[in-house]
């Protein structure tokens, strides 16, 4: 038995292997630099077995159109919806995946220790199929685990699962659909607008289905902010001084934008001016603890508070993770499980020194079980501390400081107060004030994230009468509402269901780095002239559905949660889904108009006379022929990589390597209109003839160039030159071959 394990990064594979080697184990480079190879024994039901712990850095394969629609101008962007797909190693992968065929060749059992979220679900699964190709008995095992701890790690080793296809197909139905709707719609609304607007004319102007809804939310903002005006609304204020205090009354009509109205109020208060204790009640009152810590809290939290970006946290807090500081920071769980030993975390906590007095007091007695939020993702429990991190420094130490206050203020008592009402009566109108004082401070001393302030009321009982100290009616103006904040807008994706817990951050910073928005001093987001323009021509569209609104993409982050419960299937999502994105495109595409329009008055500029605009339905004219290979390929003219020569190959590769190199003597190279009559008659369906071009002296005295012909093996001339041989299928239809490439 040989057990070759593989990790999601090289930090966390350095981080396991620790763990389960007991520190002992040896190093060897492998075919990525980055990548090290981590030799070690493990005792397996009683046996020391070899293993080899390696890793990956994120996705390995992805998914992209065949070469033959690669090219933006290939085909009309609507054929993206419905076009062949092909799954490929990444290029900045390959030393990655070369590594992994290697160290697969010569394993018995793979251990996947991929984070255990949907997305590592997908990543595991990539890992897997390289190690199979090679090695088709590999049994494949997964690892679950939500800290690296050593009982967990252990624990994960000892008592592996299988991988759950239910979340490896939702996120494969994520990619395809992300592939061919943001690609089709990035290529139709970039080629367009560069062709209309000198202003965009070098930008790639990208399309995301969850970019646009997020970049809606800031524009949305923007507008209201934009069109305020504020308007004077007018109240009547109460004030009493007494001897034990002063109180501020508020009139419980609060404000009235009809000074008219509110003048005769405070009139009818004015001719009688004595004020009557209606009610004086003093009651017990709690500041609830925070509920246990998600994702998206962590990220909102931590923008608000530490002043962080969504993405700078959660690469912090990945680190904190993959050093064994805290659990896996990935979660949408708010709930602790009762069988998790909250007050051993506790217990360690006393290790660290700025915490070590509260955490000792809780130990002492202090602890309660924290609060039970609706959420439980059945993965990963909420984020918490565990272990105790005393040299960190930076951005490190604060988050994870942050993580630990939340924790323990979640295992602590809510804070408690008594709470003074008074509600007055003046003529007809009632007003009322509020104070409170604190008992007992509890979780907010370990917590200031929380406010509860403190406020007298001076002591009043029922039936008491008094004139007031002031009494005026007053005027005051609405203000404009605030631009977003990063918080702000995770708060608006989590709500609205855009994107997930871990990709909040992405969608963000994607946004910025393509400058549809913009991050000011003071932390708040302002779109750019283009991000308001586009925006505001996709609603004004008039599509029931808008691409810049949340509604398309919540649906379909509805139904990839369907494939991960099991009551639908990936074909179904991906089906339905395309049928509605095609449906909204088409309707884009016809209505395009009115975005320009919207676009022309945002950059102040008249877009250009004409501009490009699809073409047809199929795709672009250097397909020649169906690839009698693979069902769904289609053999394509192409320039080779290195630019020098041209080949046929097929447009599923890597997938499919049927290729027809064409020699050097070949200077030009084309796709005629022309069908070749023979490869009809044939049965190979429709074929198109080549315009070729030779280097002068390679033809044949008196042939023609350019030569139009065939190069399926049905042209005796260029079946010569290129020395193509054509062989009969079992459906007894010749395929053309060719002995060896040509130079």
């Amino acid at each position: 038995m040989r057990v070759l394990c593989v990790a999601e990064k090289p930090s966390q594979a350095r981080s396991v292997v620790q763990i389960l080697s007991n520190g002992s184990f040896t190093t060897r480079n492998g075919r990525s630099r980055y990548n090290k190879n981590f030799d070690f024994q493990y005792r397996i039901s009683g046996t020391f077995e070899q293993a080899t712990m390696t890793s990956v850095a994120g996705h390995v394969t992805e998914l992209d159109f065949p070469l033959n629609v690669r090219r933006w101008q290939s085909c009309n962007p609507l054929c993206l919806f419905t076009s062949p797909i092909v799954e490929s190693i990444e290029e900045r992968t390959r030393d990655i995946a070369s590594n992994l065929e290697l160290e697969a060749r010569t394993a018995t059992h793979l251990y996947i220790w991929t984070d255990c979220d949907r997305e590592g679900e997908g990543i595991g699964y990539e890992v897997a199929e390289i190690c199979r190709k090679v090695n088709p008995r590999i049994i494949v095992l997964r690892a679950h685990f939500s800290s690296v701890l050593p009982q967990e790690i252990h624990n994960a080793m000892q008592n592996p699962r299988g991988l759950d296809m239910r979340l490896v197909e939702a996120v494969r139905a994520r990619a395809e659909l992300d592939l061919r709707i943001g690609s089709a719609l990035t290529r139709f609304q970039t080629l367009r607008l560069r062709s209309r607007f000198a202003a965009v004319e070098e930008k790639l102007i990208s399309y995301g289905p969850c970019q646009f809804p997020t970049l809606g939310f800031v524009v949305d903002q923007f507008l209201r902010v934009e069109s305020f005006v504020p308007e004077t609304f007018w109240y009547i204020y109460l004030e009493h001084v007494k001897d034990d205090g002063k109180a501020v009354f508020t009139w419980r009509r609060q404000r009235l934008f009809d000074q008219e109205v509110c003048f005769a109020f405070y009139a009818q208060c004015v001719q009688t001016p004595l004020a009557r204790v209606v009610s004086a009640r003093m009651r017990p009152q709690e500041k609830w603890r925070p509920l246990p810590l998600t994702t998206v809290e962590l990220q909102k939290c931590c923008a608000r508070f530490l002043r962080m970006s969504p993405d700078n946290i959660m690469s912090v807090a990945e680190g904190l993770y993959n050093q064994g500081f805290v659990s896996y920071p990935r979660t949408e769980t708010d709930q602790f499980d009762r069988n998790m030993d909250l007050r051993g975390i506790v217990a360690k906590l006393t290790q660290y020194p700025p915490f070590a007095e509260y955490a000792q007091k809780l130990g002492n007695g202090g602890f309660q079980w924290p609060r039970h939020g609706r959420n439980n993702d059945k993965a990963h429990p909420p984020i918490h501390p565990v272990a105790a991190a005393p040299n960190l420094t930076g951005d490190a130490k604060r988050v994870y400081e942050f993580i630990t206050r939340r924790f323990l203020a979640c295992c602590s008592q809510n804070a408690k107060g008594n709470a003074t009402e008074v509600e007055v009566q003046v003529a007809s109108e009632r007003f009322n004030t509020k104070g409170l004082a604190i008992v007992a401070r509890n979780y907010l001393e370990i917590y200031p994230y929380d406010r509860w302030a403190e406020s007298t009321v001076p002591v009043y009982n029922e039936g008491d009468t008094f004139e007031p100290s002031v009494m005026e009616m007053r005027n005051g103006t609405t203000t404009a509402p605030r631009l977003l904040s990063e918080a702000d807008l995770v708060d608006a994706m989590e709500k609205n269901g855009i994107g997930t817990d871990a990709t909040h951050a992405d969608h963000i910073k994607k946004i910025i780095d393509r400058e549809y928005i913009f991050k000011g001093p003071d932390g708040r987001l302002t779109p750019s002239t283009l991000g308001v323009g586009l925006v505001e021509g996709y609603d004004s569209i008039g599509l029931e559905l808008s691409l810049s609104k949340p509604y398309l993409r919540r649906e379909m982050e509805r139904e990839l949660k369907q494939i991960c419960e099991g009551t639908k299937t990936k074909s179904e999502v991906i089906r339905e889904s395309i049928n509605l994105y095609q449906a909204v495109y088409s309707k884009s595409v016809e209505e395009f108009g009115r975005l320009e329009q919207a676009l022309s008055r945002c950059l102040q500029e008249e877009p250009r006379a004409g501009g490009w605009m699809p073409q047809g339905t199929t795709v672009g004219s250097d397909e020649v022929a169906k690839c009698p290979t693979c069902p769904e390929g289609a053999l394509s003219l192409r320039a080779r990589a290195n630019g020098g020569g041209w080949m046929v190959g097929c447009s599923m590769y890597p997938q499919c390597h049927r290729v027809i190199w064409l020699p050097n003597i070949i200077s030009a190279a084309s796709v005629s209109d022309d069908n070749c009559a023979q490869c009809a008659q044939m049965n190979r369906g429709s074929v198109k003839l080549l315009d070729l071009k030779f280097r002068p002296g390679s033809l044949p005295p008196g042939a023609p160039s350019p030569y139009r012909g065939c190069i399926l093996g049905c042209d005796e001339l260029l079946s010569e030159l290129f020395d193509i041989r054509p062989t009969t299928t079992g459906a007894g239809r010749s395929q053309p071959t060719q002995s060896r490439p040509q130079k």
